[in-house]
This record gives structure tokens, C-alpha cells and sequence, in this order.
């Protein structure tokens, strides 16, 4: 990995930051041409750094070729906050006509990776997703030149590095889905290994090691409590807060709302649509909220940990949080932009698929995205 690339990286995340490209040109001028240059592409050859490539009646912004000419990896361009559902289907559509083995999304400051020979909608064959400013500098890089790098694309190397990573992913998605019902039925067992791990913990604690059938009833029990209290949450919800058929349709004035599994709440603000999912998601997945600061976090904080104090590091005094099923602490502070995104990310840790199981709306201005986030999927 090159050092110069990292600190290049560095200098990129602090621009986009600072507000410094103002433009979907200025973006992939400033910032795209900037990444594919230090990625070993010649930019300046525009047989093999293709701009503006056609594809029919319309063109992409970059076509990544190799031969000249022939397009190995499609790049579109966005405004900051812009690379949501509809540049998905619009790169899809390039790609449908031109048959690449990778394309990417970027607004500059995120950048999302897909096979479009994968299966499933546009979020399932995203393998790869990177954000430049939230993630370390050395794995931005490391993401980039494992795909991009214009000798492994030569070499194909960066496609079928893409294609292992999407099957993993893939694997990993349907081995989440299962998590639930496979931990209730370890419970309702209870699985002999799992009545040993318990049975020592207790007696380790205690200096007593419990009877095989008071420890297996306990288990059984908590079981029954966690089915009971799904089976109930639906009479819970009614009486703290509205319950209303699936909207049509919402709109910019309309109240922040969630609809998980088909059944809609309405709220007063989009924190509290952040929690409910972090809520649902915990409760449904009692590894949740371990595996989640694993894949998600940002350079210097967690938006998901054990302490309330590594959610705001360094301030003197912890800025607005929620306590999560399990004992973990969730970050509530951030604007509407970045709640939406954690709780996309969210859905893929927890291999639930956004925009039909979960589906919100959060108002996010007219600056950042002005998308009916009801229908994002």
C-alpha cells in the first residue's frame, strides 16, 4: 500500500469536509480523477480513462477500460449525498447494456461496490462500501486498490476478488437472516453445549454448579419470556404511540415514521426513528450490537459500543444516546442524512433488506437528499 495514497485519502476526506467541492463536476475533477491517478490509471488517456462514455442514448461518467476501449469497470459520478437508490438503478441500467464486471457508485465521499451479475436487488449485489471520511485512511485504500488498481484490473485479479466478496457477502446475508430463529431454538432446547457453557458461567460465579434441569428450565423460560414479548410488542406499541396502515405515499411535511415488517409508527423526530430500529434489531438479534461497531465505525468513534463514553470521545460531557437491549449504547446525535445511513447499514448487519423490511422516512433537507426514503430500496 502506497503511504502517498493514504495521505492523499486523508486530504480528500478533509476537503469533502470542509465543503470544497461543490459540484458533481468538481467532485470528479477534484476528487475521482485525483483516486483513479493514484490507483495507477493513465487519466489522461482517454481510451483507457474514458469520460463521458456512451452507452446507448446516455453515458456514464467513466469507463474504466482494459483493452482501450473496452469498459472493465463503470464509474458514476453524484453530487455529495446524491448516490442513493436512483444512481443505483441508473448505473444498473449502463451496466445491463454494456455487460461490466464492476461498477461503482461514488458521491466522492462514499463509494459503493457492485457485481451486477449478482443476484438479488441493487443493495444485495453491493459488496464493498467504503466512506472516506467516517473510514480509516489505510483501509480506504486498501478497499480501492484491491478493486481498482489498474494492474489488478488488468490482470483480472480485481474482478474475481469482487466476485469472492460478493459470495461472501451473500453467505453471510442469508447466515444472518437465520439468527434469530436459530437462537430461539437453541434456547427452547436447550442445546447441550449451550446448557454447559451456562451451567459453568454459573458456577464460576457462584461457587455452585446448577442442576442440569433447574438450568435447562431457566433457559426454557427466557425463551418463552422473549417469544411472549415479541408476540406482545404489537399491543405494547399501541398504547405508547400510533399505529397506521403502510402510507402510499409520504411527503416532505409528513411525520418521521417506520414501518417494520409491514406495520408503520409514526414519531416525533429522526433519532427516535433511529432508536426504534436499533431497538428492533438488538432485541431480535442478541449479536447485533456486537457485530455492528465491527463493520461500522468511524475513525476515532463508535456509534454503536459498550461505553456510553467511546460514543463521544472527548467531549467532557457525553452528547445525546440511548441505551440498547443488552447493555450497549447507541450515538443519537448526528443529522438526518447520517441517521439514515447507519440505519441501511444497520439492515445489512442484521440481514434484514431496507426499503421492505424496514422502511422510513426521515426528512433530510433539500441540500443533502430530498428522497422519499419510504421507498428507498
Amino acid at each position: 500500500m502506497s503511504k502517498r495514497f493514504a495521505e492523499t485519502i486523508e486530504e480528500l476526506a478533509k476537503g469533502i469536509g470542509a465543503g470544497s467541492f461543490r459540484s458533481e463536476a468538481e467532485i470528479s475533477q477534484g476528487v475521482i480523477k485525483r483516486v483513479l491517478h493514484e490507483l495507477g490509471w493513465p487519466v489522461f488517456n482517454v481510451r483507457v480513462v474514458a469520460p463521458e462514455f456512451k452507452i446507448g442514448a446516455r453515458k456514464v461518467d467513466y469507463a474504466l477500460c482494459h483493452p482501450a476501449g473496452k469498459p472493465s469497470v463503470l464509474v458514476e459520478v453524484k453530487d455529495l449525498g446524491k448516490a442513493d437508490s436512483r444512481g443505483q438503478k441508473q448505473l444498473f441500467e449502463y451496466c445491463f447494456h454494456q455487460g461490466v464486471p464492476i461498477a461503482v457508485l461514488t458521491d466522492g465521499r462514499e463509494w459503493s461496490f457492485f457485481l451486477p451479475s449478482g443476484q438479488g436487488s441493487y443493495q444485495e449485489r453491493r459488496f464493498a462500501r467504503l466512506d472516506l471520511i467516517d473510514d480509516d485512511s489505510v483501509a480506504a485504500v486498501e478497499i480501492l486498490e484491491r478493486y481498482l488498481a489498474f494492474d489488478r484490473v488488468k490482470s483480472d485479479e480485481g474482478r474475481r476478488c469482487a466476485e469472492r466478496d460478493y459470495d461472501a457477502v451473500r453467505r453471510q446475508r442469508e447466515a444472518a437472516s437465520n439468527y434469530a430463529s436459530v437462537w430461539r431454538r437453541l434456547l427452547a432446547g436447550p442445546d447441550p453445549l449451550l446448557l454447559e457453557l451456562f451451567s459453568e458461567e454459573v458456577g464460576n460465579e457462584t461457587g455452585v454448579r446448577p442442576e442440569p434441569e433447574s438450568a435447562a428450565k431457566f433457559i426454557r423460560r427466557q425463551a418463552q419470556a422473549a417469544v411472549a414479548s415479541q408476540d406482545g410488542s404489537k399491543r405494547t406499541r399501541t398504547k405508547r404511540r400510533k399505529v397506521t396502515p403502510v402510507p402510499a405515499k409520504v411527503g416532505p411535511g409528513d411525520p418521521p415514521s417506520l414501518t417494520f415488517r409491514g406495520e408503520t409508527e409514526t414519531f416525533k423526530s429522526g433519532a427516535e426513528v433511529l432508536v426504534a430500529v436499533f431497538d428492533k434489531l438488538a432485541s431480535l438479534d442478541p449479536d447485533f450490537c456486537k457485530r455492528y461497531p465491527e463493520q461500522h465505525s468511524g475513525k476515532k468513534r463508535r456509534y454503536v459500543a459498550r461505553s456510553r463514553d467511546l460514543l463521544y470521545p472527548g467531549r467532557p460531557q457525553p452528547a445525546a444516546s440511548h441505551r440498547l437491549p443488552g447493555g450497549w449504547w447507541l450515538a443519537t446525535h448526528c443529522d438526518n442524512p447520517s441517521k439514515v445511513k447507519r440505519i441501511m447499514r444497520a439492515c445489512e448487519v442484521a440481514g434484514f433488506k431496507f426499503g421492505r423490511d424496514v422502511i422510513i422516512h426521515i426528512p433530510v433537507g433539500s441540500r443533502t437528499r430530498k428522497t422519499d426514503q419510504s421507498t428507498t430500496g
